[in-house]
């Protein structure tokens, strides 16, 4: 298989390890991007935690602990949240950096909250916190913190509905530790949890609205299972798909064509589904090393390109072929391909995002898509380009 192999353009030591990012999708601060970190502190080292030079704990890389969701003595789970500018020469500036709980997710709003960008972070003590963009500075301020459930509880995914029909009511799915999906809508005093209800029988690593349908949610956990829900009927799944090798890590509904779902797992394989009969996908692509983000590219000129965290091999950019956009699965042909790899990270592959920067066609070195990546244990976050 031939690919490109992409080039560091600029490198931040995120201090704690780092495992979450995304770009500001709204015009005027698309060059703004958050990194969201997660870091372990030993009980002896927590008077330090505040401290950016404090001794952490680096963890063990085995494959089944990764994030560390239930360790065995007690411990803090704390974290950062980085904002950073990215200037006319691919130069990275820091605008702010939070002190919070250990992040495990980030997402944007795609609904304006009175002009401004609204970011939503789960957390490892069971909160999602809503932080609105200040315009004029471009500093996150606190406007809610939810209460999904007690502080022992992680909140491990979150997603956003309406990111295609933004005059419809704003609501927020979460993926929790203890195997809950919550269900979170604004109330005139804020944000509360509508309702909970068990989904899996362990983590479910991501929940995700259906792009085309506010009312379908998708889930996937650690039971190796993939399913669907009608949010106005949690008692039971609309579909299960148990046919992984591991557990179901990423999900991602196409922005650009309906019906089409990508979903990755750590069983190494990126699958693609026409959510129309979802048993069997259309193609299925080997990654390596157990994919942790998937993500359709922004534009719809490259619709067919899909961004990948593929955890201990690297991050990697797909392309569709056309029989698979076209939900024309058939043998022998090739359902898509690895254009793309950066392989400057020195650890576990997890958060990366696509930017909205405007690409610059023709200018030499701009070509192609400005992406941000995060690692876990060597807390390294680069920009490159794809």
């Amino acid at each position: 298989m031939v690919f490109l192999l992409a080039k560091s353009l600029a490198y931040v030591d995120t201090v704690y390890s780092a495992d979450s990012i995304e770009w500001c999708p709204f015009e005027g601060f698309q060059d703004t991007f958050v990194c969201g970190t997660y870091q372990i502190v030993k009980p002896e080292e927590n008077a330090g935690v505040n401290d950016p030079k404090a001794e952490v704990v680096e963890g063990d890389e085995d494959e089944d602990d990764e994030l560390d969701v239930e360790p065995s003595k007690p411990t803090q789970r704390v974290g950062r949240l980085l904002a950073y500018q990215v200037g006319d020469d691919d130069t990275l500036t820091e605008i702010q950096r939070i002190e919070t709980p250990a992040i495990l997710d980030t997402k944007w709003s795609p609904k304006l909250d009175n002009g401004r960008p609204v970011l939503g972070v789960a957390d490892a003590k069971g909160h999602i916190t809503l932080y609105a963009l200040n315009t004029d500075t471009r500093r996150l301020v606190e406007i809610h913190r939810i209460d999904v459930d007690e502080e022992s509880i992680l909140c491990l995914s979150l997603d956003w509905s309406n990111r295609l029909y933004q005059s419809s009511p704003s609501s927020i799915i979460t993926s929790l530790s203890n195997g809950n999906l919550s269900h979170i809508i604004p109330t005139p005093t804020g944000w509360e949890v509508e309702f909970s209800w068990k989904a899996h029988d362990y983590e479910p690593w991501i929940t995700s609205f259906d792009n085309w349908d506010s009312n379908t949610v998708w889930s996937g956990g650690d039971d190796c299972k993939l399913k669907r829900w009608d949010i106005r009927e949690t008692f039971r799944p609309t579909f299960v798909n148990k046919n992984f090798d591991a557990g179901v890590t990423t999900i991602a509904s196409s922005p650009h064509t309906e019906y089409l779902l990508a979903v990755g797992s750590y069983d190494e394989n990126l699958r693609i589904f026409d959510t129309r009969q979802p048993s069997q996908p259309l193609t299925t692509i080997h990654m390596g090393g157990g994919i942790w983000r998937t993500k359709f590219h922004p534009s719809s000129e490259r619709k067919d390109r899909i961004l990948n965290a593929c955890m201990h091999d690297n991050f990697k950019i797909v392309q569709l072929s056309n029989h698979i956009m076209d939900f024309q699965p058939e043998e022998n042909k090739v359902g898509g391909e690895i254009i793309r790899t950066f392989e400057d990270h020195g650890s576990l592959a997890y958060g990366v995002d696509w930017s909205r920067v405007p690409e610059r066609a023709g200018e030499e070195g701009k070509e192609g898509t400005l992406i941000a990546s995060c690692s876990f244990y060597d807390h390294a976050m680069h920009l490159w380009r794809g």
